[in-house]
């Protein structure tokens, strides 16, 4: 049965930069459908893939459902090579080409005329997932509200750089400075309570802490 596609996600393959550099496109769609393959699908999620270059390369064939996002498969799910390491709120320019950024704005207006898609619904993956992917926010984009960042400005070259790092240290602080705070002039009932809370509210900010630094061993920055 056709689906009839409706939004339009936009996704990163979380790649090096130089990643089967010198390889066609079609050898990278190749491994990305060996990926999922693996994964047990029965062919690559995604249905467009766009290479350093620019070039864009058919994946699974459009008017059939993908397996890229969960809940919104219905979607066309776009893949950008690259993207390796990067934050949800980063900027485009910082994990992706010139040419690639032109090729994907180029596809999603071919898509919206060919099947009548609001700009709305086209989404990056991060705002239907915990994921970071692709590693910037495809509406601002898109609105060309995105702020160009300093290009000799310092890549991440140590874990504390990390967003997700520094978001988790904060929470961790503010719990245990809230407690303390609360504690004062309540009665051991209340004290037990307030401590239990803070408890599971620092225990995920250190998980998430401890998860963050884990993926910046395996050289995620």
């Amino acid at each position: 049965m056709t689906v009839k596609h409706q939004g339009i996600i936009v996704h990163c393959a979380a790649t090096q930069p130089d990643w089967m550099k010198g390889d066609s496109i079609q050898r990278q769609v190749d491994e990305i459908t060996k990926w999922h393959k693996d994964r047990g699908f029965r062919t690559i999620g995604y249905h467009i893939v766009i290479g350093r270059n620019g070039e864009v390369a058919d994946g699974r064939a459009l008017g059939t459902t993908g397996a890229h996002a969960k809940g919104h498969n219905s979607d066309i799910g776009i893949c950008l090579i690259g993207g390796f390491g990067s934050d949800a709120d980063d900027i485009a320019s910082d994990h992706f080409t010139a040419p690639q950024l032109n090729a994907l704005y180029r596809t999603i207006k071919d898509l919206q005329e060919k099947y009548g898609i609001r700009t709305e619904r086209v989404i990056a993956h991060n705002r239907v997932s915990s994921k970071a992917c692709p590693g910037f926010r495809v509406q601002k984009w898109l609105a060309g509200e995105e702020v160009a960042r300093n290009r000799t400005q310092p890549e991440r070259t140590k874990p504390t750089q990390s967003k997700t790092v520094k978001a988790s240290a904060a929470t961790v602080a503010a719990s245990v400075g809230t407690s303390a705070t609360a504690l004062s002039g309540m009665d051991q009932t209340s004290q037990y309570i307030i401590l239990g809370f803070a408890g599971i509210t620092i225990l995920f900010g250190i998980y998430i802490m401890r998860e963050r630094l884990k993926s910046w061993a395996s050289g995620w920055r």
